[in-house]
């Protein structure tokens, strides 16, 4: 199966991209505006074929059974910096795509969304039947990812004709993570390997991090299916709660916490429980998570960590 994938430097497409590439099934045609960088990245992997790295300009020129498209601006930090990159963006690789699958019947579209579709606010988790929230007459900054994003949802149900399916994840951390990237995570991570304090509140908030082999296992279900048009929300077993994840971080990786008693401000909204409780995985595609969020974590900052202090010992930064 030939599968290109778009924006293949981001966090989510390194993860399918190293386990596309244990299985000599699929053909591999990688599309970034940094192809160096795919380079870089894919040297250490262990490879069953040899995936093709190219530029836009060739995207047209082959042949595939499937597009997935990973390209998207989840960085908070680049979301406050230029937020309308995210209506320009998204709507550039969707449009691509769609020409692309017009033209090809047979392609498959696999599209990367947000739970952010949602709404700035999550008081309480969402599920089959929750209604996105929007003030039309008080849209900001923060609002921009999340209309981009919903937007090309509803373009998808739209064309209802072709095989487009778009995942939803809410939370995602793995060793391939952007340490600078203005996530908790990504801090906390930074924190351990820097040996500073992890600075946070006392709020207690719940996230739901999915692990990249039962996200690998949900796009190949989905690729070996028949054709759909939907929308499905990941998720893990079982989310976790901050303060679990902050004393398992400090309990296995000495992670040191520093309490601030004031409120933390973020970009996209105070999300208290932001994940989602959806049965749409299971009931479209028969597809099951075999790992909870704070497994995940752990079993990912484990390979981070053993990853940055062989980089570091070698005189490189992490």
């Amino acid at each position: 199966m030939k599968i290109a994938i778009l924006g293949a430097t981001s966090h989510i497409a390194k993860n399918l991209i190293y386990y596309f590439l244990k299985d000599s099934r699929y053909k591999l045609f990688l599309f970034s505006r940094r192809n160096e960088s795919v380079h870089a990245f894919l040297v250490p992997l262990e490879k069953a074929t040899i995936p093709t790295v190219q530029s836009y300009d060739g995207f047209s020129l082959e042949e595939y059974d499937a597009i997935i498209n990973c390209v998207g601006i989840a960085d908070p930090r680049k979301q406050k910096a230029d937020p309308y990159e995210s209506f320009l963006v998204t709507e550039r690789f969707d449009n691509l795509t769609i020409d692309y699958i017009k033209a090809h019947k047979g392609c498959r579209y696999i599209n990367f969304s947000s739970g952010a579709v949602f709404g700035t606010e999550f008081q309480e988790p969402v599920g089959d039947n929750s209604t996105a929230t929007f003030r039309p007459n008080a849209l900001g900054t923060a609002d921009c990812y999340r209309i981009a994003k919903l937007n090309a949802e509803t373009k998808h149900r739209c064309l209802s004709d072709l095989p487009i399916v778009d995942i939803r994840v809410y939370s995602f951390f793995s060793r391939y993570i952007d340490l600078d990237a203005g996530f908790m995570l990504s801090e906390a991570a930074r924190c351990i390997l820097d040996g500073r304090p992890f600075r946070t509140n006392a709020s207690e908030i719940v996230r739901d991090y999915i692990a990249p082999n039962d996200l690998f296992s949900f796009v190949s279900r989905i690729l070996a299916g028949g054709p759909a048009n939907a929308v499905v929300d990941m998720r893990s077993t079982r989310p976790v709660r901050k303060s679990e994840l902050l004393e398992s971080l400090a309990k296995n990786f000495g992670l040191v916490i520093e309490m601030m008693y004031c409120d933390i401000q973020t970009v996209s909204g105070m999300k208290s429980e932001y994940y989602s409780t959806s049965g749409q995985a299971e009931s479209l595609f028969g597809f099951e998570p075999t790992c909870n969020a704070l497994k995940c974590v752990g079993t990912e900052m484990e390979a981070l960590l053993a990853c940055a202090g062989r980089t570091m010992e070698s005189g490189m930064r992490p």
